[in-house]
């Protein structure tokens, strides 16, 4: 259940708190020391820099702080914390925090959540929870972003420009889909939260937009000085009144709640296994109807819960709505916010009640549906959807050739999500959560499943994902919690570490119990397995119901506790990803570039170029392939504002943030920066370019090609650059296809489409930073005596952008062994260090003028 209190309420609560804070403020070792002694010793504090995580923790039936049990829940949580708020990083309780819910637990334990505000903005998935019992406050957990208050409050674009450029991202994704504001909003952001490292704060603007057909959803994220885009969120998440509609919601619902012609609803039978022989085909539309319903009397029965709202929604708009295809784009199914949807042969049991679960996670703890936190999104799904499934007694079409007590490798149903699909669904769909990385093939065949193997663990499983698609792998990285979730119901030997079964009923109660009362919207795997750990402390010797609705006998103890810890350690739940994934820049710190020369020699330059005239330098060639309406004026030009730490000037190409992606708008183009022929001196020659790339990912970037006395450019291939090679390749010219997982990239205009380049920014960040690239010209096939020209190639396609290329201290130079110079013949550099500038020897001015250059970038 959940404690609500009216907006007014809420405001008067909080203006009644004072945070005036004395002068003789107490020291945060002073704090954490007076906690340790409230709780006897018995405080467990942990946080994650890189994700401005928070735990403190009396355990033991320890308190932090005793209080008035009979004050507001509120009242307490802030009197907590404007006492020992300064751990946490908070100063002003009443500007940093507003009222979300408080929630009730079964053990009577109230818990109030309260959102991170900055200067009366949000602050994207940031929530601190305060916990309390009837004698004192017992913890305080979640999310907590500092050093916000240096950042501006008012956006630098107007809100208009900011929603077109989120429409214009979406568009070219999905053509000929229109879209609707669903929601805007000015907030803080806070890069790397849910990627797991350490990022930087924004001020962001967020909208989002949901398709007319109702199939798209997405959540876009700009930075709000300049709309460029920081973050993208598919909120496609691939109540017992219940309304069934079938094409889509235009028309009126084919059955109603209760209707005449609704089917019956069988009852949920338990973990008892089911009888194939029992299973009738069914209308789709009935099947959506009884999974709906069997679904919310799960949770009803077990946790008490009112639907997926919990009478969160006015009483008109409780309702569950379910349509048997809405779209063509299939196959599919997937909760958009407002109902769940199926294509033809998805509406099996556990795939319409893990449809469901996303709307009961979406109204408790809101994961986002991105890296580790969209993977607990999709396994609470996945979780729960199973549980069903195995509690309903029903079987489906593929669910009768398997045997529901066995698991999968020995031809059973058990753990498996999506076995009542058709084969050919299944193939596409079915995830194991008993034996995750070993789901590759259909039992005792070679035929591969569609979907493969998931991760069982963290770091051991080589099937974990570190990359950005699907979300970053929230539909592969659920194997994690999934698979702990199994084996704590079933028991299980894994990684070591042995699981003693818990049962369902205790499993079942203790991922709720986190869901609802400890997890925030960007919790992660270790943040999730600090809330089971608490979750399953709160729950011991409190009455539990099973599915039935019935008292269970089950009761949860130390050794309950002792099996949650062990299913955590056993799938490395609290291990950090940042070594495995290591995250990376789009080019390496300039810090990090090799030497050009071996010891004993030093390079000697036949060409370069440092822009510091102001202008592009004669012999330099500039052209354009206009393949949109217009190219909006943008060309090559030469700047003398750069991003830092470089100074001086650089030549610079914009990637623009406007254009509309549509006929009259498009402004898709490439432009091209030609150097001079260059007369290489030795076969062994390095082109060295300093650079900086900053654009939309996969649809704008920049590549290099080069031409040899006077033959067609080419591009520069992967394999002759020495370091800082491209990154990506842009996404090609094909048409768009329907994708409401997000799964497809639309097709792209750019007429570079498909070229290998340098794309994007820094990885989980809209910026980038200064690198320095090499190639080996030898590999380009160029010998002495050759001629050779490099061509600096940007293109965009037909709308949005980020910031553009930065091009500087662009050299040609080939090694040559160090001559011995006197005290007579060196010149001093400003750092004290001695040039030799090889007096006679062809190309000394230039060396001179390049270790120069790098003197100056570097100093």
């Amino acid at each position: 259940m959940s404690i609500r209190f009216s907006v007014l309420g809420a405001l008067a609560l909080l203006g009644s708190i004072s945070v005036a804070q004395a002068s003789s403020e107490p020291s945060t070792d002073s704090l954490r020391d007076s906690l340790l002694l409230n709780s006897g010793g018995q405080l467990i504090e942990r946080s994650q820099a890189s994700a401005s995580y928070i735990l403190l923790r009396a355990e033991r039936g320890a308190l932090l702080l005793s209080d008035d049990a009979n004050r507001d829940p509120l009242l307490r949580a802030l009197s907590f914390l404007d006492r020992y708020g300064p751990l946490l990083g908070l100063s002003d309780t009443t500007d940093q925090l507003a009222l979300q819910r408080v929630s009730v637990d079964r053990a009577g334990g109230r818990h109030v959540h309260l959102d991170q505000r900055q200067a009366g903005l949000p602050v994207f998935g940031a929530r601190l929870v305060v916990h309390m019992n009837d004698f004192g406050i017992t913890g305080v957990s979640g999310v907590f972003i500092p050093d916000l208050a240096s950042l501006p409050t008012t956006a630098g674009l107007p809100t208009s420009e900011l929603q077109d450029i989120a429409r214009r991202l979406l568009a070219k994704d999905h053509p000929g889909a229109s879209f609707a504001v669903e929601s805007a909003r000015l907030m803080f952001y806070r890069s790397g939260l849910l990627e797991g490292y350490v990022g930087h704060n924004y001020l962001a603007y967020e909208v989002m937009l949901r398709s007319l057909a109702g199939d798209l959803r997405e959540r876009v994220i700009l930075d709000a000085a300049n709309g460029r885009v920081i973050n993208r969120i598919n909120e496609i998440h691939s109540l017992k009144n219940r309304e069934i509609y079938t094409p889509n919601q235009d028309l009126p619902p084919v059955i109603t709640e209760g209707a005449v012609n609704a089917p019956a609803d069988p009852a949920l039978s338990g973990d008892v296994g089911s009888d194939p022989a029992t299973r009738a085909p069914r209308a789709p539309t009935d099947n959506l109807y009884i999974f709906a319903g069997g679904t919310y009397e799960m949770y009803r029965n077990l946790f008490g819960r009112e639907g997926y709202d919990d009478g969160a929604l006015p009483a008109e708009e409780q309702v569950q709505k379910s349509v048997y295809l809405i779209n063509d784009a299939c196959p599919n199914a997937y909760w958009n916010g407002d109902s769940t949807n199926y294509c033809p042969g998805f509406d099996a049991d556990d795939i319409v009640s893990h449809e469901w679960s996303h709307a009961y996670t979406e109204y408790t703890h809101g994961l986002i549906y991105q890296y580790q936190s969209g993977a607990l999104n999709e396994s609470y799904s996945d979780i729960f959807g199973e549980t069903y499934d195995l509690v309903n007694g029903l079987e489906g079409p593929l669910g009768v050739n398997l045997s529901e007590g066995d698991y999968y490798e020995n031809g059973g149903s058990r753990w498996v999500i999506g076995e009542d699909l058709t084969e050919a669904a299944s193939l596409a769909l079915a995830r194991d959560m008993w034996d995750p990385d070993s789901f590759g093939s259909v039992p005792g065949t070679t035929i591969p499943l569609l979907n493969g193997p998931s991760p069982g663990s963290v770091i051991s499983s080589p099937n974990y994902y570190c990359g950005s698609g699907d979300g970053g792998g929230v539909h592969t990285n659920s194997g994690v919690p999934n698979h702990a979730y199994a084996m704590l119901v079933d028991g299980k030997a894994f990684n070591g570490v042995t699981i003693p079964a818990i049962g369902m009923t205790r499993a079942a109660h203790i991922y709720f119990h986190a869901m609802t009362h400890y997890q925030v919207p960007s919790t992660n795997f270790a943040q999730h397995a600090d809330a089971l750990a608490q979750s399953c402390q709160d729950l011991i010797g409190a009455g539990l119901n099973d599915v039935l609705g019935q008292p269970s006998a089950d009761r949860i103890d130390a050794g309950t506790c002792a099996a949650v810890e062990a299913a955590m350690l056993a799938t490395e739940m609290r291990e950090s990803v940042q070594a495995k994934c290591n995250y990376q820049p789009l080019l390496q710190p300039e810090s990090s570039t090799p030497a050009l020369c071996a010891a004993g020699e030093s390079p000697v330059a036949v060409f370069a170029e440092d822009w510091e005239t102001g202008l592009i330098p004669a012999g330099w060639e500039l052209s354009e392939n206009i393949t949109g309406d217009s190219s909006e004026d943008i060309r090559w030009e030469v700047v003398d504002s750069l991003p830092a730490p470089h100074q001086g000037h650089a030549a610079f190409i914009a990637n623009s943030l406007g254009g509309s992606c549509a006929p009259g708008g498009d402004i898709s183009a490439s432009f091209r920066l030609d150097s001079p022929e260059i007369v290489l001196q030795d076969a062994a020659s390095t082109l060295s370019l300093n650079h900086l790339m900053q654009s939309e990912f996969a649809y704008d970037g920049g590549n290099l090609k080069f031409s040899v006395n006077g033959g067609d450019f080419a591009i520069v291939p992967a394999e002759a650059f020495v370091h800082n090679a491209y990154n990506t390749s842009l996404e090609t010219g094909a048409g768009a296809v329907p994708d409401p997982l997000g799964l497809i990239s639309g097709g792209n205009t750019n007429p570079m489409a498909g070229e290998a380049a340098w794309s994007g920014s820094d990885e989980g960040e809209s910026f980038s930073n200064w690198g320095t690239s090499l190639v080996d010209l030898a590999a380009l096939g160029a010998a002495a005596g050759d001629r050779i020209r490099f061509r600096f190639e940007f293109g965009q396609d037909g709308c949005n952008g980020n910031l553009g290329w930065y091009l500087d201290d662009v050299t040609v130079s080939h090694c040559a062994v160090d001559a011995v110079a006197s005290s007579d013949d060196a010149d001093a550099d400003p750092a004290g260090r001695s040039l030799d500038v090889r007096g006679g020897a062809p190309g000394g001015a230039l060396l001179l003028l390049s270790l120069l250059l790098v003197w100056r970038r570097r100093r």
